[in-house]
């Protein structure tokens, strides 16, 4: 389980996920005010200005989903199809995002500043799935044919 490439690859994804929901996203400024955009909510000078708690929710689900993925190493094709279910998790957390940047930036005109590291993220995690993906599918061919072979 835990020698195998793909493990790592998975711990990594999770890894990424989880800074994705805990760092800042975006950074803004509104009348000379930072604001910062997190998974968690837009937080003005401080304060919650506006609650995103459902992004939160779908970078931790998607985390935990990465985790829960490396201990159902005996069922490679569940893992499979739980990593590809998981990928599409992590496209619509970017999706959730640009949906939140849309509806939150013309009513509260928000100047953009900078694009956090929580961004960027995701898109590692994408590719370290896809990784761990590729991985599964290379030990599943390797098994079958030592299948076909004890026949």
């Amino acid at each position: 389980m835990l020698q195998r490439i793909q493990t790592l690859f998975l711990l990594l994804a999770s890894v990424c996920m989880l800074m994705a929901t805990v760092t800042p996203l975006a950074s803004f400024s509104h009348n000379g005010n930072p604001v910062v955009f997190e998974a968690m909510g837009l937080f003005r000078d401080g304060s919650l200005e506006s609650s995103t708690w459902a992004l939160f929710v779908i970078g931790a689900i998607s985390s935990l989903l990465s985790i829960v993925t490396v201990f159902l190493y005996r069922t490679r094709m569940v893992q499979i199809r739980i990593s590809i279910f998981n990928i599409f998790l992590m496209i619509g957390f970017y999706l959730y995002f640009g949906f939140l940047i849309f509806r939150i930036n013309p009513e509260a005109g928000l100047q953009f500043q900078k694009i956090g590291i929580g961004v960027i993220m995701p898109v590692i995690a994408i590719i370290l799935t896809y990784l761990a993906i590729r991985k599964i599918g290379a030990d599943e061919v390797l098994v079958r044919s030592f299948n076909r072979l004890r026949k």
